[in-house]
């Protein structure tokens, strides 16, 4: 059992409410990758214990195997995703949730509506439902912790990983924690037993029948469930989906006394009889939520079905906006929508600076190799005859004033298959890829064999400053550190992995004079180029 910290007596924020769950829950694996608003919850568990089995993966989908993995082994496992990475893992975990998890298996997925340090502003339920695993969503810090405890009980006793979906509004939140209660360490150990473990195209059918009786179980679970609370009178209705139940009553504590209010946790499924009996005596209700209209929609054909007269207002009536998280002056304009007696002064509203508005450092050892980058090009033919494809993380940045670099810029990990689509079909530009360390290690790495078969006129730029800077300095293979700071024994190579699968890469210096004629030789080249440009990131790489 762990040894873990009592509760504590003044606030905490959500990202340690969610840690203590996972601790009062004996967790014994962790696994993820980097990214807001999760990363806060994995810093946490490194801080509070030295018991755990805790790991930064490569990319989500190795997070997420390597948790099942775990999970067989009969030690309970959380998974950390941020919203992009859900996409990620969403392969293997469509197909796990066939055979079911051993030990508890609980996914945390921050989402984050407003794009706030996303490349979109997806709502992860829909990918949940699509694999057909259960969400829950915490309703405030407090019941953030209880949830985690519950989520891998509900999963251990039925077989089903289960998700905790957040959003960034709850991480930063604080509150006083009640005492949490503690599950027995789990004693289970791998099952040997016939075809169990295994998912084949003959075995599917089955599966699926018995993953259907796993969520109906569940489901009558949620009919008696304590984490949906409703209070109140009247005839008028609110169902407050996850954190904007505490949304809601930061801005009007007083709601309680004026409609029905249900703080719905359970996303999918819903616990449709208890819903049923709620719904029925109101004249019209608002459904508050982050993302789509997920549980609006479900709650719509619920009524339908049981042919309810109830008025829903929601995202989908354009009540609230169909984009952003909820900000105080919008939830007051869909009271007044439900009540237009219903009147308050919106409370003075601040946000913080978004990641990628912010400048590189001053100190960032990659603005020369930018400047030198800039320079060749025009120095050759000109900026207008590159493409230069980027990717998230630092060198976003990059794409502020002075240096306004990128042409194109999606998804982690994309920007070498996009270059090389770029350099197939467009003849009239020479094609420059900027990859990031962590982002090769991520899924960048996939296309490399694709690009060194094709060999187009392609320049390739690998930025190595061996850690997962923008997100706060997290761990990856090549990083000469691990997760807990201590120096690692065996460091993965970029350069030596390009050798491998047949490149001949070129490293260099970030501080190397030599760099714009480098970068000019290679721009004037007709075939693949890569660069690795080393330079370790003064906050957070280790010597």
């Amino acid at each position: 059992m762990h040894t873990r910290p009592a509760p504590q007596a003044s606030p905490v924020s959500g990202d340690l409410a969610l840690a203590q769950g996972a601790l009062a829950a004996q967790v014994q694996f962790v696994a993820g990758y980097p990214g807001s608003p999760g990363a806060g919850v994995f810093n946490a568990l490194l801080n509070l214990t030295q018991e755990i089995n805790i790991h930064w993966a490569p990319n989500e989908k190795v997070a997420m195997e390597a948790a099942f993995g775990a999970s067989l082994a009969g030690s309970r496992s959380l998974v950390i995703l941020k919203s992009v990475g859900m996409n990620v893992a969403l392969d293997p975990l469509a197909t796990f949730s066939l055979s079911g998890c051993h030990a508890g298996l609980v996914i945390l997925v921050g989402d984050d509506p407003g794009a706030w340090a996303s490349q979109n502003e997806q709502d992860s339920r829909w990918l949940a439902r699509l694999a057909e695993v259960p969400v829950v969503e915490p309703t405030s810090v407090e019941q953030a912790a209880l949830l985690m405890v519950q989520a891998f009980a509900w999963s251990e006793s039925l077989g089903l990983p289960m998700i905790i979906r957040t959003t960034r509004a709850l991480h930063s939140a604080k509150a006083t924690l009640p005492p949490l209660w503690e599950l027995p360490t789990s004693r289970r150990r791998f099952l040997r037993q016939r075809n169990h473990w295994i998912v084949l195209p003959y075995l599917v059918q089955r599966r699926h029948a018995t993953l259907h009786s796993r969520l109906r179980k569940y489901q009558a679970m949620l009919e008696a469930s304590p984490y949906d609370v409703s209070q109140g009178s009247g005839a008028l209705g609110i169902i407050a989906s996850g954190f904007t139940y505490s949304k809601l009553l930061s801005i009007s504590p007083k709601i309680p006394e004026r409609y029905q209010l249900l703080a719905l946790s359970s996303s999918w499924p819903l616990p449709q009889a208890s819903l049923t009996r709620w719904l029925a005596p109101l004249k019209r209700v608002l459904i508050l939520e982050e993302g789509a209209p997920f549980v609006e929609e479900q709650i719509r054909a619920l009524a339908q079905r049981e042919n309810l007269e109830v008025e829903l207002l929601g995202r989908e009536t354009r009540t609230l906006p169909e984009e952003g998280g909820l900000l105080p002056r919008e939830i007051i304009n869909a009271l007044h929508a439900l009540d237009p007696a219903y009147s308050a002064d919106p409370p003075r509203e601040t946000e913080k600076t978004m990641p990628s508005t912010v400048p590189l450092c001053e100190d960032c050892p990659y603005r020369p190799t930018f400047h030198a980058l800039l320079e060749a090009m025009e120095a050759l033919y000109g900026r207008q005859h590159y493409i230069v494809v980027g990717e998230p993380g630092c060198m976003v940045r990059a794409n502020l004033p002075p240096f306004q670099l990128f042409d194109v810029k999606y998804s982690l990990g994309s920007g070498l298959a996009t270059g090389l689509g770029l350099a197939l079909c467009d003849k009239q530009h020479h094609i420059i890829t900027l990859l990031g360390d962590s982002s090769f290690f991520h899924s960048g790495l996939n296309a490399l064999p694709f690009a060194l078969q094709q060999n187009p006129p392609l320049t390739m730029i690998i930025l190595d400053n061996r850690t997962t800077a923008l997100t706060g300095g997290q761990t990856h293979p090549g990083s000469s550190f691990d997760e807990r700071g201590q120096p690692r024994t065996k460091v993965v190579d970029i350069a030596r992995i390009i050798q491998g699968i047949g490149g001949s890469p070129q490293v260099l210096e970030a501080d190397s004079p030599s760099l714009k004629a480098v970068f000019q030789r290679a721009l004037t080249r007709q075939e693949l180029q890569i660069l690795i440009i080393r330079a370790p990131c003064p906050r957070y790489t280790q010597d």
